[in-house]
């Protein structure tokens, strides 16, 4: 739905007796109980936190879903799965600072090693779907997240369809896993990697692209009647690219994306 475009006002009308069995929708996801293993600064306003469950116990999710974390008062934040499925001793999240933000300035003020932390998963259908097309990956700021894990379950599935990962950021600083994207195409003959910088001043000494990743991928691929394209990043994002991605040949079914909600962003 995050990829059709409609042309006048719509009603949907959803049978979820039908739909669960059909897509997997469970009516209420498992609630998981761990504690935080380990925080890690990535960026300025990146926080990695890596989160382990009580021996024994694995949470079995697919590269690209989410979890929910609960806040005492029931209210949720999501967050994607950073880590591949088959790395599933500690689930890692990347979670970006947002000013005023309830839980994510808890994140980067009060929140210590050993803390426990509540969430219930796994959720979402922003998976790899099973084709033979060249994918291409685009992601805003911590919508990378989401793709290192499609990424990293790819390569450990052997999966050699051809992958590029468009990866945009305000400032170069913003590119917290850099090096881990460049390893990545040094290792894989199936993989590229093309960083973008949207706000580098004058004098940056940044020499990557610069301007807004959609846009960036765009000039590489003027006919994208071939691909998969997977977008993940803020809902300014996705609602600019996506049209622009239609228009220049993909297919609607095959435009995959996952925004991050706007309504919200002040309370994460």
């Amino acid at each position: 739905m995050c990829c059709a475009v409609a042309l006048d006002d719509v009603e949907i009308e959803v049978d979820v007796p039908t739909l669960g069995p059909v897509a997997g929708v469970a009516a209420s996801p498992r609630r998981w109980q761990g504690r935080v293993a380990s925080l890690e600064r990535l960026a300025d306003d990146v926080m990695r936190i890596r989160i382990p469950l009580p021996s024994g116990e694995r949470v079995a999710f697919k590269a690209g879903q989410y979890i929910n974390v609960l806040l005492p008062d029931g209210q949720r934040r999501a967050f994607s799965f950073a880590n591949a499925p088959q790395d599933d001793t500690l689930i890692e999240l990347h979670v970006r600072r947002i000013p005023g933000g309830r839980f994510t300035t808890q994140v980067f003020t009060t929140m210590k090693v050993d803390d426990p932390i509540e969430f219930e998963g796994p959720l979402g259908r922003f998976t790899l779907r099973e084709s033979e097309r060249p994918i291409l990956f685009v992601a805003g700021a911590t919508g990378f997240a989401p793709i290192k894990s499609i990424v990293e379950d790819a390569f450990e599935r052997g999966i050699q369809r051809p992958m590029e990962l468009y990866w945009g950021v305000r400032e170069a600083k913003d590119l917290y896993a850099l090096d881990l994207a460049a390893r990545w195409q040094a290792e894989h003959a199936n993989f590229r990697f093309v960083p973008v910088v949207s706000h580098a001043a004058p004098d940056d000494p940044w020499g990557g692209r610069r301007g807004l990743v959609h846009e960036a991928m765009l000039v590489d691929h003027p006919d994208l009647s071939g691909y998969e394209v997977y977008a993940c990043g803020s809902v300014k994002m996705v609602e600019a690219a996506v049209p622009e991605f239609i228009a220049q040949g993909l297919g609607e079914q095959f435009c995959f994306s996952d925004a991050f909600t706007a309504p919200h962003a002040a309370s994460r």
